[in-house]
C-alpha cells in the first residue's frame, strides 16, 4: 500500500487449513497488528482467485476475481469483489460477475487503464474439461465487463499473463490434472503461448516517445520527445509482471503528472517509495482515445 502497510486480499494459491490465514485485511508492520476487512460474500471461495490493484495505483482500489473452494474442491466463484483502501472503514462489495465460476483467472492491467481477464477453469485444475475459453475487459470507471476475443487454449493451474511493452498481452502455461474430459488420462503441461492484441492497437495511429533518460529518481522529472504533445492525455509507469500461481504482487499502474512542451512532455515521478518501489517500469502515454504508445523502459532509482 502507499502507506507502507501490507494488504492481504484473501486470495491464495492453494492448500493449507481452511480456517486459518484466510481472512483479508491490512497488516501494519510497525505495530505488528492485523485489521480484518469485512464484506466478502463468498469467503470460502477465495482460493485460486486473482487480485489486481486497479489503476491508478494512487487510488488504492483493489479487485479480487473468481476463485474457488479450498484444495481440490469443485466449487468456483463468478464474483468480482471490490475494496477501496482509502475508505476510513474499508469493506468489500461485489462488483460485476463473470459468466461462469472461474478458478485461476489471469488478469493484466493495460495502459488504457482497462484490465484483461482471461482463462481459468470451473473445476480444480481444469478437471472434467472445465477450462473457461472466455476473455473479458474490465473498465474500472464503469465497473463493467465487456466480452472480447476468446482464447483458443485452456488455461488453469500454473498459467499467467504478462503485459508486453508494445501493448499486447502474452498468455501462457497451464497444468491440467487430466488430459481428457472423462478424467482418465494424466494431464501434460501446456507449452503453447497466445498473444492478445487489444482493440486500441487497431486504430490508425498511436503516440510515440523517444529521446528520454533511462533512469530517473523519485520526485524527479524526465523529458521525452513526441510528435504531437497536444494530443496526449495521460502518462503512467507500469511495473512489469512477476506472476505465478494466480499471484502477481508486482503489477501496478502509477499515474504521472505530465507537462507538455513544444516538442514533447515532461513527467514527474512521485516521491513515495511505497507507491513507486525502485526498479524498472514501462512508461506509457495515451492520447484522447486511450491509444497507448509503446512502452519505454525507465529505471526508477
Amino acid at each position: 500500500m502507499d502507506n507502507g502497510k501490507l494488504f492481504y486480499s484473501g486470495s491464495n494459491a492453494g492448500y493449507g487449513p481452511a480456517d486459518v490465514g484466510r481472512d483479508p485485511g491490512i497488516w501494519d508492520l510497525e505495530t505488528n497488528t492485523f485489521d480484518k476487512i469485512p464484506g466478502l460474500s463468498d469467503p470460502d471461495q477465495m482460493e485460486t482467485s486473482a487480485t489486481v490493484m486497479l489503476p491508478p495505483a494512487q487510488d488504492q482500489k483493489f479487485m479480487v476475481i473468481g476463485g474457488g473452494g479450498v484444495g481440490e474442491s469443485d466449487k468456483s466463484s463468478d464474483k468480482s469483489r471490490l475494496v477501496d483502501l482509502k475508505d476510513p472503514d474499508p469493506r468489500f462489495r461485489d462488483g460485476p460477475t463473470l459468466e461462469k465460476g472461474t478458478r485461476y483467472p489471469s488478469a493484466s492491467l493495460l495502459p488504457d487503464d482497462s484490465v484483461l481477464v482471461t482463462g481459468g477453469s470451473e473445476d480444480y485444475r481444469g478437471r472434467g474439461g472445465s477450462d473457461v475459453l472466455q476473455a473479458r475487459m474490465y473498465d474500472p470507471k464503469s465497473s463493467t465487463y465487456k466480452r472480447v476475443a476468446d482464447p483458443a487454449v485452456g488455461r488453469n493451474y500454473h498459467s499467467g499473463s504478462v503485459l508486453l511493452p508494445d501493448g499486447r498481452v502474452m498468455i501462457f502455461g497451464s497444468d491440467s490434472l487430466f488430459a481428457d474430459k472423462a478424467n482418465t488420462k494424466p494431464g501434460v503441461f501446456e507449452q503453447r503461448i497466445e498473444i492478445y492484441t487489444p482493440p486500441y492497437l487497431f486504430r490508425d495511429s498511436r503516440p510515440t516517445l523517444s529521446d528520454g533518460p533511462k533512469s530517473v529518481e523519485r520526485g524527479g522529472t524526465a523529458a521525452f520527445r513526441t510528435k504531437d504533445p497536444a494530443s496526449l492525455r495521460t502518462a503512467k509507469l507500469m511495473r512489469p509482471s512477476a506472476v505465478t500461481h494466480v499471484t502477481d504482487v508486482e503489477q501496478r499502474s502509477v499515474a504521472l503528472d505530465m507537462k507538455k512542451t513544444a516538442d514533447g512532455i515532461e513527467v514527474t515521478i512521485p516521491k513515495n517509495s511505497a507507491l513507486v518501489p525502485p526498479g524498472w517500469y514501462m512508461l506509457f502515454v495515451t492520447d484522447e482515445e486511450g491509444t497507448p504508445s509503446e512502452g519505454v523502459w525507465v529505471e526508477v532509482a
